[in-house]
Protein backbone atom coordinates (compact mmCIF):
# COMPACT_ATOMS: atom_id res chain seq x y z
CA UNK A 1 0.00 0.00 0.00
CA UNK A 2 2.54 2.50 0.91
CA UNK A 3 4.79 1.62 -2.24
CA UNK A 4 1.39 2.11 -4.25
CA UNK A 5 1.28 5.99 -2.77
CA UNK A 6 4.64 6.32 -3.33
CA UNK A 7 5.03 5.12 -7.14
CA UNK A 8 1.65 7.45 -7.22
CA UNK A 9 3.55 10.26 -6.12
CA UNK A 10 6.49 9.89 -7.73
CA UNK A 11 4.35 9.44 -11.14
CA UNK A 12 2.06 12.82 -9.94
CA UNK A 13 5.77 14.82 -9.57
CA UNK A 14 6.98 13.48 -12.87
CA UNK A 15 3.93 14.76 -14.75
CA UNK A 16 4.24 18.12 -12.97
CA UNK A 17 7.86 18.29 -14.18
CA UNK A 18 7.16 17.34 -17.26
CA UNK A 19 4.47 20.01 -18.01
CA UNK A 20 6.68 22.87 -16.02
CA UNK A 21 9.33 21.39 -18.63
CA UNK A 22 7.17 21.73 -21.53
CA UNK A 23 5.67 25.15 -20.71
CA UNK A 24 8.99 26.28 -20.03
CA UNK A 25 10.04 25.24 -23.72
CA UNK A 26 6.70 26.90 -25.46
CA UNK A 27 7.46 29.96 -23.88
CA UNK A 28 11.19 30.20 -24.79
CA UNK A 29 9.20 29.13 -28.62
CA UNK A 30 7.04 32.21 -27.76
CA UNK A 31 9.98 34.74 -27.16
CA UNK A 32 12.01 32.84 -30.01
CA UNK A 33 8.94 33.71 -32.37
CA UNK A 34 8.30 37.21 -31.11
CA UNK A 35 11.80 37.88 -31.53
CA UNK A 36 11.55 36.86 -35.39
CA UNK A 37 9.10 38.55 -36.15
CA UNK A 38 10.31 42.01 -34.32
CA UNK A 39 13.53 41.47 -37.00
CA UNK A 40 10.99 40.65 -39.92
CA UNK A 41 9.49 43.78 -39.26
CA UNK A 42 12.76 45.78 -39.19
CA UNK A 43 14.04 44.27 -42.02
CA UNK A 44 10.49 44.66 -43.92
CA UNK A 45 10.69 48.65 -42.55
CA UNK A 46 13.94 49.12 -44.12
CA UNK A 47 12.85 47.57 -47.36
CA UNK A 48 9.86 49.40 -47.66
CA UNK A 49 11.51 52.91 -46.72
CA UNK A 50 15.30 52.35 -49.29
CA UNK A 51 12.15 51.33 -52.19
CA UNK A 52 9.88 54.83 -51.27
CA UNK A 53 13.28 57.11 -50.08
CA UNK A 54 11.50 58.13 -46.56
CA UNK A 55 13.30 57.57 -43.56
CA UNK A 56 12.32 54.26 -41.31
CA UNK A 57 11.30 57.01 -38.46
CA UNK A 58 9.00 58.58 -40.24
CA UNK A 59 7.08 55.54 -41.59
CA UNK A 60 6.62 54.61 -37.46
CA UNK A 61 5.33 58.47 -36.90
CA UNK A 62 3.33 57.95 -40.32
CA UNK A 63 2.30 54.39 -37.92
CA UNK A 64 1.55 56.37 -35.14
CA UNK A 65 -0.96 58.97 -37.26
CA UNK A 66 -2.85 56.31 -38.82
CA UNK A 67 -3.23 54.06 -35.94
CA UNK A 68 -4.29 56.80 -33.77
CA UNK A 69 -5.76 59.80 -35.88
CA UNK A 70 -4.39 63.26 -35.83
CA UNK A 71 -1.82 63.84 -32.66
CA UNK A 72 -0.21 67.12 -32.04
CA UNK A 73 3.93 67.18 -32.65
CA UNK A 74 4.51 66.99 -28.14
CA UNK A 75 2.49 63.65 -28.54
CA UNK A 76 3.91 61.85 -31.13
CA UNK A 77 7.18 62.92 -29.21
CA UNK A 78 5.71 61.44 -26.22
CA UNK A 79 4.67 58.63 -27.94
CA UNK A 80 7.98 57.85 -30.20
CA UNK A 81 10.86 59.29 -27.18
CA UNK A 82 11.84 61.38 -29.82
CA UNK A 83 12.41 65.05 -28.75
CA UNK A 84 9.92 67.68 -30.42
CA UNK A 85 12.60 69.41 -32.17
CA UNK A 86 13.38 66.02 -34.22
CA UNK A 87 9.61 65.54 -34.28
CA UNK A 88 8.94 68.70 -35.90
CA UNK A 89 11.75 67.66 -38.50
CA UNK A 90 9.75 64.68 -39.15
CA UNK A 91 7.02 65.87 -39.40
CA UNK A 92 8.49 68.85 -42.05
CA UNK A 93 9.70 66.03 -44.20
CA UNK A 94 6.31 63.98 -44.03
CA UNK A 95 4.57 66.98 -45.15
CA UNK A 96 6.94 68.10 -48.25
CA UNK A 97 6.87 64.33 -49.30
CA UNK A 98 2.67 64.95 -48.74
CA UNK A 99 2.42 61.96 -46.73
CA UNK A 100 0.64 63.97 -43.79
CA UNK A 101 -0.65 67.44 -43.52
CA UNK A 102 -0.85 70.03 -40.73
CA UNK A 103 -4.63 70.99 -39.75
CA UNK A 104 -5.85 72.75 -37.01
CA UNK A 105 -7.95 71.12 -34.53
CA UNK A 106 -11.54 71.76 -34.54
CA UNK A 107 -11.84 71.76 -30.62
CA UNK A 108 -8.80 74.76 -30.11
CA UNK A 109 -7.79 76.66 -33.60
CA UNK A 110 -4.53 77.00 -31.78
CA UNK A 111 -3.49 73.09 -31.91
CA UNK A 112 -1.69 72.07 -34.89
CA UNK A 113 -2.39 68.33 -35.39
CA UNK A 114 -0.56 66.06 -38.13
CA UNK A 115 -3.21 64.32 -39.89
CA UNK A 116 -2.40 61.19 -42.83
CA UNK A 117 -2.45 61.97 -46.70
CA UNK A 118 -4.16 58.95 -47.28
CA UNK A 119 -4.04 59.33 -50.68
CA UNK A 120 -0.48 59.14 -51.23
CA UNK A 121 0.36 57.14 -48.42
CA UNK A 122 -1.79 54.31 -50.63
CA UNK A 123 -0.36 55.05 -53.47
CA UNK A 124 3.12 55.15 -52.68
CA UNK A 125 3.41 52.94 -49.76
CA UNK A 126 0.06 51.11 -49.64
CA UNK A 127 0.70 48.45 -51.58
CA UNK A 128 3.73 47.09 -49.64
CA UNK A 129 1.75 46.79 -45.81
CA UNK A 130 -1.23 45.30 -47.86
CA UNK A 131 0.84 42.06 -48.81
CA UNK A 132 1.54 42.22 -45.23
CA UNK A 133 -1.88 42.48 -44.41
CA UNK A 134 -3.16 39.66 -46.73
CA UNK A 135 -0.31 37.50 -45.31
CA UNK A 136 -1.22 38.21 -42.18
CA UNK A 137 -5.18 37.51 -43.19
CA UNK A 138 -3.85 34.23 -44.44
CA UNK A 139 -2.37 32.88 -41.34
CA UNK A 140 -5.26 33.52 -39.57
CA UNK A 141 -7.72 31.80 -41.84
CA UNK A 142 -6.87 28.22 -40.04
CA UNK A 143 -8.24 29.81 -36.92
CA UNK A 144 -11.16 29.96 -34.92
CA UNK A 145 -12.63 33.18 -33.87
CA UNK A 146 -11.98 31.91 -30.26
CA UNK A 147 -8.47 31.28 -30.82
CA UNK A 148 -8.34 34.58 -33.22
CA UNK A 149 -9.94 36.39 -30.09
CA UNK A 150 -7.38 34.95 -27.88
CA UNK A 151 -4.05 36.09 -30.14
CA UNK A 152 -5.72 39.24 -30.48
CA UNK A 153 -6.26 39.61 -26.74
CA UNK A 154 -2.54 37.91 -25.80
CA UNK A 155 -0.81 40.77 -28.36
CA UNK A 156 -2.90 43.33 -26.90
CA UNK A 157 -1.63 42.77 -23.20
CA UNK A 158 1.83 42.03 -24.72
CA UNK A 159 1.70 45.26 -26.00
CA UNK A 160 0.55 47.16 -23.60
CA UNK A 161 2.81 45.47 -20.97
CA UNK A 162 5.76 46.28 -23.27
CA UNK A 163 4.95 50.06 -23.40
CA UNK A 164 5.18 50.20 -19.70
CA UNK A 165 8.65 48.69 -19.68
CA UNK A 166 9.61 51.23 -22.45
CA UNK A 167 8.18 53.76 -20.46
CA UNK A 168 9.93 53.04 -17.22
CA UNK A 169 13.21 53.09 -19.16
CA UNK A 170 12.71 56.35 -20.41
CA UNK A 171 12.03 57.42 -17.03
CA UNK A 172 14.84 55.85 -15.07
CA UNK A 173 17.14 57.10 -18.02
CA UNK A 174 15.99 60.98 -16.87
Amino acid sequence: MEGERQTQAQTEESVQAKQQHDRAELLRELISEMQRSTDVSTFFLHFVAAQTGIHVTDMKVLSLIERLGPLNASRIADLSGLTTGAITFVLDRLEKLGYARRVRSAKDRRVVLMEINSEALEDKIGKYFMRMAEVTTEAATQLTDEQLSLIVHFTQKLNTLAEEVLQGMKNDSK
